[in-house]
């Protein structure tokens, strides 16, 4: 998922927003561009630390535990800046685009589990 969470660009070019809306919304995106690729290059980092005690010769538990527990935090700050960025853009909706929004997420995460549980057959 993007930036904006279940709000991406499918849901975001179907709210029939306006150009100055448009332009808010890179703008906000622009703002934390710099945030984003640190946690981006924290998160690919954590990611290469776990699989390499994952993938050594012996096992280490704690180790292992250690580098998820790295990761599970990385991933935990990407979720909150997520959260803000998202919160930033809710906040430039009209209610109308807003409900649209809602509606359209619930549709998505329908077909996301509709999708998981034909994978599961």
């Amino acid at each position: 998922m993007g930036m904006l969470g279940p709000l991406g660009p499918m849901i975001m070019h179907r709210l029939d927003l306006t150009d100055a809306q448009r332009d808010q919304v890179k703008s906000v995106l622009e703002s934390h561009r710099n945030d984003l690729k640190t946690i981006g290059d924290r998160t690919f980092e954590a990611h290469r630390a776990l699989e390499a005690v994952i993938s050594a010769d012996t096992i280490d538990e704690a180790a292992i535990r250690a580098r998820s527990a790295d990761l599970a935090t990385v991933e935990a700050d990407m979720a909150v800046m997520r959260a803000q960025v998202r919160a930033e853009v809710w906040q430039m909706l009209t209610p109308e685009q807003q409900q649209q929004a809602k509606t359209l997420e619930a549709q998505m995460a329908q077909r996301m589990e509709y999708g998981r549980r034909q994978h599961q057959k």
